[in-house]
């Protein structure tokens, strides 16, 4: 078998009846002591989204030059899944940093509000699956973060994971395909896409108390690390051109929070995954200090979607990461890195 087949026993764990949920450890330990409840009023939930349709934005074989017309229209489909995120994770950090149970418990009235509305449980297309994909990562970590506020009781933890999982599910399924027979062109089953997708999986699963569907969001992570090369370049992110340098560090902010949640879950990486993932985190950290040698490689000068920042202020992977005090130091003057893909605040929530 190839290595890029998933075994079959998690291929067919969608399938399976669903086993009774367990509590799996969230990578952010337990909060301190409660403080009263806030006097900020909870703002109503946003309307939930059920489905998405969006279009691709790129428009070049590389996927690296995005026409302004359909980034905008992607970023207009997507924004209400973004509004949403937001009012997740502000009362989210206010919790983890203030200890506000009435903080908490706005969060999570965000999150119960869309739960019982069966959001993104229904029709979405692939640039529309792509958001949902990293809505449901972004709304899980964060609510890794909530599970032990006052708030969250056993009834509305179990209601909230449940739904996390039936939206993980379909997620998953869709990075389950055979890959490419060759995979040295752009694929959504190997390159970063994967990467999310195993983070959102995973995330979800602890949310949900599903081993078996951590197990599956964990493999894709593996199937994503496999590729690393000795050097710590990722070939599907190589070839992205001028975005290559880019994406790797998108694609690390995704591999290393899986990586996190995986171990404390008490499902770790395998050895050479986290070695593999040891090098991607090097090899992207010397090249944003100094893009022009990943130019080289490339044969383009590096760029960002839009703008002009510096290549660490897109850092957050490295920031979770944390496996080396000299380059969390070289992170300094980028703090705090904040996505609402990650959680939220990533240097509160992950730096702790």
């Amino acid at each position: 078998m190839g290595r890029w087949v998933l075994p079959l026993a998690l291929l067919l764990a969608g399938c399976a009846s669903a086993a009774p949920a367990e509590h799996l450890a969230g990578p952010f330990g337990r909060p301190g002591p409660a403080a009263p409840l806030s006097h900020r009023d909870c703002p109503a939930p946003p309307p939930p989204v059920v489905s998405l349709m969006s279009e691709a934005f790129y428009t070049d074989a590389a996927f690296s030059q995005p026409d302004p017309a359909r980034l905008a229209a992607d970023t207009e489909a997507s924004r209400p899944l973004r509004e949403w995120l937001a009012a997740i994770q502000r009362p989210t950090e206010r919790w983890v940093a203030l200890r506000d149970a009435g903080e908490a418990a706005c969060a999570l009235r965000q999150i119960e509000a869309w739960a019982e509305a069966g959001a993104l449980l229904g029709a979405f297309n692939r640039q529309g699956g792509y958001h949902r994909k990293w809505a449901l990562a972004g709304a899980a970590i964060a609510y890794l973060a909530l599970r032990d506020a006052p708030g969250a009781t056993p009834d509305r933890m179990a209601r909230i994971g449940a739904w996390m999982g039936d939206v993980a599910r379909p997620v998953a399924a869709f990075y389950e395909r055979p890959p490419p027979r060759q995979p040295s062109g752009a694929s959504e089953v190997l390159n970063n896409h994967v990467a999310w997708a195993g983070l959102a999986v995973s995330a979800a699963g602890v949310a949900a108390g599903d081993r078996a569907l951590l197990r599956r969001g964990v493999a894709f992570g593996e199937t994503f690390l496999a590729q690393v090369t000795p050097e710590g370049v990722h070939p599907q992110e190589l070839a992205r051109g001028r975005m290559a340098l880019s994406y790797h560090l998108f694609a690390l902010q995704a591999a290393a929070a899986l990586a996190r949640i995986a171990e404390a879950a008490g499902e770790p990486l395998s050895p050479e995954a986290r070695a593999a993932l040891d090098r991607l985190a090097r090899f992207t950290f010397a090249q944003a200090v100094d893009p022009a040698r990943l130019g080289e490689r490339a044969g383009i000068a590096q760029g960002v979607l839009s703008g002009d920042r510096p290549f660490l202020s897109a850092g957050h992977g490295l920031e979770i990461w944390g496996g080396d005090p000299a380059i969390l130091a070289a992170l300094t003057p980028f703090r705090p890195y904040r996505s609402s893909w990650l959680g939220g605040g990533v240097t509160l929530l992950w730096g702790r």
